[in-house]
Formats: structure tokens, sequence, C-alpha cells
């Protein structure tokens, strides 16, 4: 997460859910200024390395006692969607170069197109870590409890978030737009058996039971969707 010590506040983030985006926000909140990219001896910092983004279950927790935690959730679909659109589209996580030597060993053709990413999710998984890690369901980020949170954001109410913050820091500062490479995927626009492909990956990520409403869009599309209705219990946590 992104601490920030003086102002007692961490914030939770998974890839593809506008991590980036949040890094050098807090950073300028933080700070008073906004962040830029730098070098530092010829090596390139970015507001990735602002933080190490690790998985809840390896967060130092014990740290963090006292601290007001926030969450920023994004919809499952439209984060699958953009995590297939920046890194196999855009960066070519599974290209030949990238990868010749997994997808080999996997069988796998490079450069898939999506409806060939989804037949074979798991072997391209198998492919790259870095890939991967950004396929992980966001509670693999967050944790399971909603509760462990003060105040959960969603990515699509950012004005909220950044009002919030502000109001807190008493400061002014500005959300950029980061890490936008790739096309923008249209789901409804997607072949149907593609989209219940994505569903079906997609269904048990956490952000649908703390927002139910995440899922409206597309619960005519599936019959079983439990995962959607039983919303987990809400206690005020959700922003």
């Amino acid at each position: 997460p992104y601490t920030m010590p003086a102002q007692r506040m961490a914030f939770f983030f998974s890839p593809k859910a506008g991590g980036t985006s949040l890094r050098a926000f807090l950073f300028h909140a933080e700070n008073g200024f906004a962040f830029r990219d730098f070098s530092i001896q010829g090596h390139r910092v970015d507001a990735n390395k602002l933080t190490a983004n690790y998985r809840f279950n390896r967060v130092d927790h014990g740290a963090l006692e006292g601290y007001r935690r926030f969450a920023l959730l994004r919809d499952p679909v439209k984060r699958f969607l953009s995590g297939y659109s920046n890194r196999v589209l855009h960066y070519r996580e599974l290209s030949i170069e990238a990868a010749g030597r997994d997808l080999l060993r996997e069988g796998l053709p490079p450069d898939p197109d999506i409806a060939t990413f989804l037949e074979n999710y798991i072997g391209y998984l198998r492919c790259s870590k870095p890939l991967a890690r950004h396929f992980l369901k966001q509670q693999k980020f967050i944790g399971p409890d909603p509760d462990y949170y003060e105040r959960i954001f969603r990515l699509e109410d950012l004005d909220t978030l950044v009002g919030f913050v502000n109001g807190e820091c008493g400061t002014q500062a500005k959300m950029p737009r980061l890490q936008t490479g790739g096309p923008t995927l249209d789901f409804f626009a997607l072949d149907e058996d593609v989209q219940l492909g994505i569903l079906d990956i997609c269904r048990h990520d956490i952000a649908f039971r703390i927002f139910p409403e995440y899922w409206a869009p597309y619960a005519d599309l599936i019959e079983d969707d439990t995962h959607g209705a039983e919303a987990m219990p809400r206690t005020g946590t959700a922003g």
C-alpha cells in the first residue's frame, strides 16, 4: 500500500485498478507538488516505483497499527479488459521476444487475440509472471474483509476520493491519468462466448460483493450470479 505516516493513512489497491495514478496523486497530497518521472544516476523512476504493491498477506499489518486504512476497487470486467489491452496488446508481454521459450513450452501462439487468450488463459499466465500478477483478483491485494477499511472507493468515482483526501490533508492535489497504453475494449461489443469467458474468470472478484452495482450490467448474461447477489455485509466501509 501507499502509506502517509504524517497523516496516518494507508491506501491499498490492485494492478490495473488505478494504482499508478493513485501513487502519483498521493505523492502530490503528501509533498505539496506534483510527481513527475525523474532519473537517479541513470535509473528512471516513475510513479510505480514510489511504493511496492505487495499482496495483502505479505503486508506488515503491524506497522499500520493506528493508521486509517482505505482501498480502491475497479469493475472486475473493465479491469480484466484493461489488463489484456495494456499488458498483452500494448506491452506485448506474450510476444516471442518477451515469452518465446515459455510459449513454446506451453504450445501456445504469441500475441493472442482475446478469444485465444481466454481459451488458454491458465497456460498464458504461466508464460509470464508479471502478466499473471495483473490478473490476480483484487482480494489478493486488498484482502477478504471490507471491515478492515474505514472506506472503500471505486475507480469510477475518483472525484470522490480526490475530494476526500484533499479535504483530510488540506491540499489541492490533482489525480493524473497514467498507465493508459493500449486500446479501449468494449465488453458488450465482444462475441458472446468471449463475454461469458471473461465473466467466468472475474465472477468471484471481491469487488462484485462489495459493490453489487458492478455486477448489474452483466447479470443477464450468466445464469448463476450468486457471486454478485451474495453481497458482503456492508457496514459503511464502501464509499
